[in-house]
């Protein structure tokens, strides 16, 4: 059944949609005119109304912690309630981000940074559940005495772009070439989350952070998530040497 909107139909929808945001964007401008002839100077200076009388968020855009840690598997990667919900309200975060990017238009270098925060929260979650799997794989390994002679033992010491370099060279997370470049980049975007640092290497000017790449990273985080639980997990309770040599 395909209940894609017919031509017609589809018209009409974003000729109201448009006719809405219209709406919406007059209505916004004079609330903060009002404020402003009240003698408010927002938002140096500013007005808030009770939370019950303020702008309601759409129900339903932002899906909920439980979504996600099911959506996620988060039980199956952390054994800690709390680091299980963070990683949930981070994920429910780019849901937010994903409205703002979405639906509002923003200019310039605030664009870019909002853009920045959206994909910096994407490969915090990232790191964490690499991070996560890794430590995982390194407490079981750490049992077995020939462990240091082991190639695929990852030492907790390493830097996460040099554990990534070793799940790329055998292949760990069965990702191509693209997408493990992909998150190379991405951690060294979020690497130069300081103030000082994008100002020296000018990330604002550049747009560096735009749509296309925390699209990508979006569908590399979801990617990931899948192919840690499937190829990865298992080695924190089971040799991944023997894991490689069933596989094969």
């Amino acid at each position: 059944m395909n209940n894609k909107p017919k031509h017609n139909e589809k018209n009409y929808i974003e000729q109201k949609i448009k006719e809405n945001n219209a709406q919406i964007t007059r209505l916004l401008a004079e609330n903060e005119e009002l404020l402003r002839g009240a003698g408010f100077d927002p938002p140096a200076k500013n007005y808030a109304l009770h939370s019950n009388s303020r702008i309601k968020f759409p129900t339903n855009y932002i899906r909920t912690k439980d979504y996600f840690i099911k959506k996620y598997k988060l039980r199956y990667f952390f054994k800690d309630p709390v680091i299980r919900s963070n990683v949930a309200y981070s994920l429910q975060m780019s849901d937010l981000y994903n409205y703002i990017v979405n639906r509002f238009k923003i200019f310039g270098s605030i664009n870019t940074m909002v853009y920045k925060a959206a994909t910096i929260n994407c490969v915090c979650i990232i790191e964490s559940l690499i991070g996560q799997v890794l430590d995982d794989l390194h407490a079981y390994c750490k049992q077995c005495p020939n462990h240091d002679e082991c190639e695929y033992f990852f030492a907790k010491k390493h830097q996460f772009a040099d554990k990534l370099d070793k799940i790329r060279q055998f292949d760990m997370l069965r990702l191509d070439d693209e997408e493990y470049q992909r998150i190379r980049d991405a951690y060294r975007l979020r690497n130069r989350m300081h103030i000082y640092t994008a100002a020296k290497e000018n990330e604002l000017t550049s747009k560096t952070f735009d749509r296309d790449l925390y699209n990508g990273i979006i569908s590399i985080m979801q990617q990931v998530t899948i192919n840690l639980y499937l190829y990865m997990l298992p080695a924190a309770k089971k040799c991944y040497k023997q894991i490689r040599e069933e596989q094969n």
